[in-house]
């Protein structure tokens, strides 16, 4: 995960911060992603009683085949009297699809009753939308939305550089939390709307569909959004890409790369 800092406290099990064994509820793993790509022991923290350690963390990331796997090992320093309790969780499918009955509001986009603000695409399409929504679920139009600025006053807001089309995709997925016909969608600017609404999961299906679309014509163009709009997964897999498809670098775009440390890292990671 990019950012982990809602669950960082004392019951969280993650690097040398102090966890408690007797307060300990989760073993965080973070940046799974690129752990998985570079096959490798990894620390994942441990818990400690009172000030000396008790129970620590270790996991091995392996690929086999086109399997990827996590082996968690446990070392505990004092074995008398000791049980460890691992919990897993499954999700109910059936209260799965409830709970996204209950937060799809896409009806509302569709036939927008009572809405109370505008947004307008740089192509002029206009979408009647609601405030209490669209702050819901990003914090730059909470900003936006106060009562004290231009766009609240005038219930209106055009955004001058996003087409219609990816308007209505980034509304879309406000109101539903997920996005249809994706062969029809441009993930290159989802992710960048993403990256300016601050929207966490727009931005994990827009990195999730990119990755999927890696080839040598658009590798090095990948690396360089993911490096340009803050997406390590999307970046990790466009250097493991590039670096099994040497042939990329052929490529012009290589040329028009200015990003002296993109290319430095992108070095450094080809001779590794």
């Amino acid at each position: 995960m990019e950012n982990i800092e809602f669950v960082m406290d004392n019951f969280v099990i993650h690097g040398h911060q102090p966890c408690q064994s007797h307060e300990a509820k989760y073993l965080c793993i973070d940046n799974i992603y690129e752990k998985l790509q570079r096959p490798n022991y990894y620390d994942i923290g441990g818990t400690y009683s009172q000030e000396s350690p008790d129970y620590w963390f270790v996991c091995k990331t392996e690929l086999i085949g086109e399997i990827f796997l996590i082996h968690i090992f446990v070392l505990v320093i004092c074995l008398w009297g000791r049980q460890l309790y691992i919990a897993i969780s499954f999700t109910n499918k059936k209260e799965e699809e409830n709970d996204e009955g209950i937060l799809d509001f896409s009806s509302l986009l569709d036939d927008p009753v009572v809405a109370d603000f505008t947004v307008e695409s740089e192509d002029g399409a206009t979408f009647r939308v609601h405030k209490v929504l669209l702050m819901a679920h990003s914090e730059v139009f909470r900003a936006m939305l106060k009562e004290d600025t231009a766009e609240s006053k005038n219930n209106h807001v055009k955004l001058v550089d996003v087409s219609k089309d990816d308007l209505h995709h980034l509304l879309t997925y406000i109101y539903s939390g997920t996005l249809k016909n994706i062969e029809n969608i441009n993930f290159f600017n989802m992710l960048i709307l993403a990256d300016r609404f601050n929207l966490v999961g727009l931005r994990e299906l827009s990195e999730h569909a990119l990755i999927q679309q890696i080839a040598i014509d658009n590798a090095l163009e990948m690396l360089a959004v993911a490096d340009s709009y803050n997406s390590p997964s999307l970046k990790t897999a466009s250097l493991v890409f590039i670096k099994k498809n040497k042939s990329t670098l052929q490529n012009t775009i290589f040329d028009e790369l200015d990003n002296a440390e993109l290319i430095r890292e992108l070095c450094k990671f080809l001779v590794a």
